[in-house]
C-alpha cells in the first residue's frame, strides 16, 4: 500500500473502528419467547423444559408468576433456545402461570406454563405409526407432545370393560393465537381405535371450543390406541399440546352459571364420575365477577368451569315460557338463570319499565363456557319488535373465538310491560345450553389496560407507559393514575386521563445504580362517580396477532419492567417540579432537555414529542453532537381546558451509523391555568 492510498483508506478504517466501538456498546435486543416444551408439570415434580424464541444469548434468569414454582437456567443452548429446570411444590395451586426469560436485553414476553395434578410424561418419537404407538404404562396420565410437520402421535393403553375414559387436549389453551397460520392454533382431532384398528370414536372439538375432549366407555378388556393430530394435517414445532388420558372425574357443565354476591351458591353438576351431583360454596360480598369452580375428588380434583357473581337479585326460568303469553314475570333489576333445554326451545320473560327508562340486557352464556349462541329480542306487550341483538364483542374476553353472547341497551318508549325473548340462533338446545340474562340499569364504570405488558428501562433512563381506559355504560369522567410497588430509587410521574379521553401516558425512571433485574409495578386509577371514589387497578395485556391479520389484546398476569445497562446516552428535563409546570392558556414555556452521554457518544440527538396531548404544540430542537442540552418550547392553545393536567413526553434518537438508540425524557407534567 502506498503512502497516499493509506491516508485515503485510514479515515474509513477509523470510522469502522469507531462505529464498531459504539456498536459494541449498543443495547442488546429484547428477547422474544415463542413456546415452551413441555408446557407444564405435575405438582411436586421437577422437570426440564426448553423455551424457544430468539435473542436469548447471555440469558441470566427466569421469571414465573405465582407461589410454589421456581425455575432456573440449565443451559443457553443457542440464541433461540434455553433449557430450564422448573421445580413445582406439592401444594402449588394448579393452573396457568406466566413464564419469561431474562437477558441483558430485558425480559421476554410470556409463555403459558401449566401446573397439573396427574402424573406427566413426554412424548417419545417415533410414535406416528398405528402399529408402533407409544405404550403408556398406566392411566391416568398426562402426555406432553408436539405435532411437527406431517406428524400424528399415537398412544396405546390398557383399559377395563365399563371404564369411562376421558381424553382431554390442551392445545389452543397453551398458545391461543399464532401469527402465521390459519387457524392460528393447533386445531386438534382425537381418534380412538381398538386393538384391531377399528375406529371407535373421533372428535375434533368440545362443543364450541377447538380443544378436543373424547369420552368413551370401554366395551371390553383390552388395549386401545389414541391418535392426536391437527384436523387439517398441519404440523410445526409450536403445535404443543398436553393430553390427559384416564378414568378420572370430568366436569362438563353446571347450573346455574352464577349467583348474587353475599349469598351461598348451590350448583347442579354434570360430568363424568363426579364425586357429588351438587356443589355449594359461599359467594362473599367482595367476590370477583368471574371465578372458576369445580368439586374435589380425593387426590384428583376435577377440571374447573367459569362461574359469575353479580349484585342483581336472582330469578330462575320456569317452563312453560315458550310463548309471549307464557312469559315469566321478573322485577328489574334481575339476573335470570335459564336454559334452552331442547332444540327449538324459546324462553320469554316480561318486565315493567318506566317511561324513558334505560336498561341493559346482557346474556352471559358463551363467556361462561355454555355452547348457546344467543339471539335477544325485546318486544312490546302486543308482540311488536322494538330491539334485537345477535352478537356482542366483549373486549374482556379476547380468547373467545366466536362472540356469541347478545347485549343491547334498551330505552323504554313509554311506561308499561315489555317482553324479552331469548333463543339459540342455530336452533340447538340441551341441558348444557345455559344462560344468565341480566336486566339492569347501566352501570357506569371503567377498566384500565397497559399495553404492552413488558417493557425495559436502562439505568438512569425512563420508559413511557400507556394506560388506556375502557369506559363502560356512559362513564366519561377524569381518571387519575398513580404508580405503586416501585423498587427503591425508582420514581414515576403521575398522569390523568382527561374526561372523555381514551388514554394517557406516564413515565417510570430508574436510578443510575438500579440493579439489573425485573420488577412488576402496579398502576391504579381513581375516578369519582356519584361523589364516591371509583378505584380500579390496571391490568396488563399483550398485543398478539392471529392468522396474519387479526389483533388481540390478551391479559397477562402482571406488567413487568426489565432493567438493562445504559447505552450511549440518557435524557432528563431540567428544573421541572414534581407537581408539574403551571402554564396559562395560550402561553408558552421553555424546558431544557439534558443528555448524559456515554464516552465517545458524540452524535446529534433528535428530539420528538410522543403523542402530544390535543392542541399542545412542542417545538423540539436537536441536541448537537458537541452539546449536552437544548431548550424546547411547549405552546398551549388559547382554548385549552382550564385545570387540565397533561404529560408531555419526548423521545431522543441518536444515529451512530451502526444503530439508532432511542431514549425517553421523564414526563413533563403541565397544569393549565386560566389566561387571566
Amino acid at each position: 500500500m502506498t503512502y497516499t492510498s493509506f491516508f485515503r483508506v485510514f479515515p474509513l478504517l477509523a470510522a469502522i473502528v469507531i462505529c464498531g466501538a459504539h456498536f459494541a456498546n449498543a443495547q442488546p435486543p429484547q428477547p422474544v419467547a415463542t413456546f415452551v416444551f413441555p408446557a407444564g408439570a405435575q405438582r411436586g415434580a421437577t422437570v426440564e423444559a426448553t423455551i424457544n424464541g430468539k435473542d436469548f444469548q447471555n440469558a441470566s434468569g427466569v421469571r414465573i408468576t405465582g407461589p410454589g414454582v421456581t425455575a432456573k437456567i440449565v443451559q443457553v443452548v443457542n440464541p433461540n433456545a434455553v433449557r430450564l429446570s422448573i421445580a413445582v411444590a406439592p401444594d402449588a395451586e394448579p393452573g396457568e402461570r406466566d413464564l419469561r426469560i431474562v437477558t441483558p436485553g430485558g425480559i421476554s414476553n410470556r409463555v403459558r406454563f401449566f401446573i397439573g395434578t396427574l402424573l406427566e410424561i413426554n412424548e417419545v418419537e417415533p410414535n406416528n405409526e398405528r402399529d408402533k404407538p407409544q405404550q403408556l404404562a398406566a392411566l391416568p396420565v398426562l402426555v406432553n407432545g408436539q405435532i411437527v410437520e406431517r406428524d400424528r402421535d399415537l398412544y396405546r393403553f390398557a383399559a377395563k370393560a365399563g371404564q369411562t375414559i376421558v381424553c382431554e387436549v390442551q392445545a389452543r389453551t397453551l398458545l391461543g393465537f399464532l401469527p402465521d397460520t390459519v387457524p392460528g392454533f393447533l386445531d386438534s382431532c382425537l381418534t380412538l381405535y381398538d386393538a384391531n384398528g377399528k375406529i371407535l370414536a373421533s372428535v375434533d372439538r368440545f362443543r364450541h371450543k377447538p380443544d378436543s375432549v373424547l369420552v368413551y366407555t370401554i366395551p371390553q378388556d383390552g388395549e386401545y390406541t389414541l391418535e392426536i393430530r391437527d384436523v387439517i394435517f398441519r404440523g410445526r414445532p409450536d403445535f404443543v399440546y398436553r393430553l390427559s388420558i384416564g378414568a378420572f372425574p370430568y366436569l362438563t357443565n353446571v347450573f346455574p352459571l352464577g349467583c348474587q354476591r353475599n349469598t351461598p351458591a348451590k350448583l347442579a353438576l354434570r360430568g363424568i364420575a363426579l364425586p357429588a351431583p351438587a356443589l355449594e360454596f359461599p359467594v362473599p360480598a367482595d367476590s370477583p365477577a368471574l371465578r372458576f369452580v369445580g368439586p374435589v375428588a380425593g387426590a384428583l380434583p376435577t377440571n374447573v368451569v367459569p362461574f359469575a357473581a353479580g349484585d342483581e337479585p336472582e330469578a330462575t326460568e320456569t317452563e312453560p315460557n315458550d310463548a309471549p303469553a307464557q312469559a315469566n314475570r321478573v322485577a328489574v333489576p334481575a339476573a335470570i338463570n335459564g336454559r334452552i333445554q331442547q332444540p327449538g326451545d324459546v324462553d320469554h320473560f316480561i318486565f315493567t319499565a318506566q317511561d324513558k327508562q334505560v336498561l341493559v340486557l346482557d346474556v352471559r352464556a358463551r363467556r361462561l363456557d355454555s355452547p348457546l349462541d344467543s339471539f335477544l329480542t325485546v318486544m312490546n306487550a302486543q308482540g311488536g319488535v322494538l330491539a334485537e341483538n345477535d352478537d356482542f364483542v366483549d373486549p374482556d374476553y379476547p380468547l373467545v373465538l366466536h362472540h356469541a353472547d347478545s347485549r343491547l341497551v334498551f330505552t323504554a318508549p313509554a311506561a308499561g310491560d315489555y317482553i324479552v325473548r331469548i333463543r339459540d340462533t342455530q336452533g340447538k338446545g340441551g341441558d348444557e345450553y345455559a344462560y344468565r340474562l341480566v336486566i339492569a340499569p347501566p352501570k357506569s364504570d371503567y377498566l384500565l389496560r397497559i399495553v404492552p405488558d413488558v417493557q425495559r428501562v436502562a439505568k438512569g433512563d425512563s420508559v413511557a407507559v400507556t394506560v388506556a381506559a375502557d369506559r363502560r355504560d356512559g362513564f366519561g369522567g377524569e381518571i387519575g393514575l398513580a404508580v405503586q410497588n416501585l423498587p427503591p430509587g425508582f420514581v414515576s410521574s403521575s398522569a390523568v386521563i382527561p374526561a372523555g379521553q381514551p388514554q394517557a401516558k406516564l413515565t417510570i425512571t430508574a436510578p443510575p445504580d438500579a440493579p439489573l433485574d425485573a420488577f412488576a409495578p402496579v398502576i391504579v386509577g381513581t375516578a369519582t362517580l356519584n361523589d364516591k371514589p371509583l378505584v380500579r387497578t390496571a391490568f396488563a395485556a399483550e398485543d398478539i396477532m392471529q392468522a396474519f391479520s387479526l389483533k388481540h389484546l390478551v391479559p397477562t398476569k402482571e406488567f413487568v419492567v426489565g432493567v438493562v445497562e445504559t447505552s450511549l446516552f440518557s435524557l432528563s428535563a431540567n428544573a421541572v417540579p414534581q407537581a408539574g409546570l403551571e402554564v396559562k392558556q395560550g402561553a408558552e414555556v421553555q424546558v431544557v432537555i439534558k443528555a448524559a452521554r456515554k464516552e465517545g457518544a458524540k452524535f446529534p440527538i433528535n428530539l420528538a414529542v410522543v403523542d402530544a396531548p390535543a392542541g399542545i404544540v412542542v417545538k423540539p430542537a436537536p441536541i448537537p453532537e458537541d452539546k449536552d442540552e437544548v431548550p424546547i418550547t411547549i405552546s398551549l392553545p388559547q382554548q385549552a381546558p382550564v385545570g387540565w393536567k397533561v404529560n408531555v413526553i419526548l423521545n431522543g434518537t441518536m444515529a451512530t451509523g451502526k444503530e439508532n438508540a432511542t431514549r425517553t425524557v421523564p414526563a413533563i407534567p403541565i397544569k393549565i391555568l386560566p389566561a387571566q
